[in-house]
């Protein structure tokens, strides 16, 4: 009897059915049914891609099996809502390298895209009612950056490992019984449809920037040499910050994630806290830092000397730019955030101002770029103010807001944009800021990357203890 008997269609494998081996007629036995291979790394990005384009939703036909669901959410190349008319129900038109999606009009059906058909294949496994792909754990780690995953569930015991992880594009389950397989799976979103979406139909990720800022490393954009990690979250107490050249190979914690995603750990410096004794003199001019600590309701106190606030003032000012949050290594979340916080309200009301002012002046500009005439005039102003006057959050839907009202103001390359010069400038003689005043571009971009910080969501970067080597994805 054929294992894969009930597996073999369209309605399992979705567009894959057509990369299905064909059996000649005579032949007793079949071959298993073939599906993706998944591979993601810092190096290689996923699948030989470092910019993948998200969307929210899935743009392909789908099957049951969860990987469809996935690939049918991340993309080689944008996607571009076309909301005038005329309309065609489910077409998807190249153009440009470009995918041009009739949305708006449309039943909700799939679109069906190409964008995965050359990937390399691999025989499924069988397990339960589905036919997995298997990918190893760096590959699931990355995919949750990628999506921006925050654990909402986490449980391990006598009988085995679960997890949930929810995402901007859709569900995530991990299960590992005792003594049975590792098992990922995955559900696009069922609370959106794509007549209602009022925003762009993808944006863009960059897998390498994923993983580091998952595992607590930030890279200055070349020509620069700075690399530097992050230390974790610390018990309660008094903490001095002291840089270590080409320390992170001598760390605890996320350097086993950044060697396991293919990083070189003995280029990056580190960021060392160590442990003030009771008595011992805190050097001059150091700042004083209050940040969270393993314990709850109880805080670590941080001293940064002033070598140490120049390093984190450069690290500012590389913050990758990104127009979705982060799923972020909490240690350099609590220190950025810590360091730059009396910086960002100094400026928080004039940053809101201008990007709402943004918004309402140029319309015309974030239609092109795929948003929802009606949303871009009505609504949209008033979400980029209040999103950051309110300082902290977790929605991806009001970062991509924020960051795409930012770039109405910048006219520079895309790339220029992982390096600015505001807060390294802000380390100088402090002068009087009043909200009249003009922000320059490089301000406004260095004062939405800190924006994205705030509304980063928290990412356990030794995920790894929970996982297996190797994960069946179905």
């Amino acid at each position: 009897m054929d294992p894969f008997y009930n597996t073999r269609g369209a309605e399992h494998l979705g567009t894959w059915v057509s990369k299905q081996i064909s059996s000649p007629w005579y032949r007793i036995g079949r071959p298993s049914p073939v599906g993706p291979l998944l591979t993601a790394k810092l190096s290689g990005g996923f699948c030989g891609h470092n910019i993948i384009h998200v969307s929210r939703l899935p743009f392909e036909q789908t099957g049951k099996a969860n990987w469809t669901a996935l690939l049918a959410v991340l993309h080689k190349r944008r996607l571009l809502a076309a909301r005038t008319p005329p309309l065609q129900p489910a077409i998807a038109e190249k153009t440009e390298g470009i995918y041009v999606v009739e949305i708006e009009g449309m039943p909700n059906i799939p679109v069906e895209s190409p964008s995965w058909a050359s990937l390399p294949t691999r025989p499924l496994v069988r397990h339960g009612s589905t036919a997995c792909t298997v990918v190893s754990r760096a590959t699931l780690i990355t995919m949750l950056s990628l999506c921006n995953a925050r654990c909402i569930f986490r449980h391990s015991g006598a009988a085995g490992h679960r997890a949930a992880y929810a995402s901007y594009s859709g569900q995530w389950y991990i299960e590992w019984p005792l003594g049975g397989p590792a098992v990922v799976h995955f559900a696009a979103h069922d609370s959106h449809a794509m007549s209602s979406d009022v925003y762009p139909a993808s944006f863009e990720r960059r897998i390498d920037k994923c993983i580091q800022m998952t595992a607590g490393v930030i890279v200055a954009p070349e020509p620069a040499t700075l690399k530097c990690a992050f230390p974790g979250r610390k018990p309660p107490g008094n903490w001095l910050l002291e840089h270590q050249i080409k320390g992170f190979p001598g760390a605890h914690g996320s350097r086993h994630l950044y060697n396991m995603m293919g990083g070189k750990v003995f280029e990056v410096d580190f960021l060392f806290a160590r442990k003030v004794s009771w008595g011992e003199d805190i050097p001059q001019e150091t700042v004083r830092l209050t940040l969270p600590s393993k314990e709850k309701d109880q805080n670590a106190v941080f001293f940064i000397p002033p070598d140490e606030q120049k390093i984190l003032a450069h690290l500012m000012d590389c913050l990758p730019w990104s127009p979705l949050s982060w799923s972020i290594h909490r240690g350099l979340r609590d220190l950025l955030l810590a360091f730059s916080k009396p910086t960002m309200d100094k400026f928080r009301k004039g940053l809101a101002q201008v990007l709402r002012q943004n918004i309402k002046e140029r319309p015309r500009e974030l239609e092109i770029r795929g948003w929802e005439p009606e949303f871009a005039r009505l609504n949209m102003p008033d979400i980029a103010y209040s999103s950051v006057m309110a300082g902290v959050g977790d929605s991806g839907d009001a970062v991509r807001i924020v960051t795409d009202a930012a770039l109405l103001s910048w006219n520079g390359t895309s790339e220029a944009l992982d390096e600015t010069t505001f807060w390294r400038e802000q380390l100088g003689p402090q002068s009087s800021w009043s909200d009249d005043e003009h922000l320059t571009p490089h301000m406004l971009i260095g004062l939405t990357k800190c924006f994205v910080l705030e509304w980063s969501i928290e990412f356990d970067y030794q995920i790894y203890h929970d996982l297996s080597t190797e994960l069946l994805f179905g």
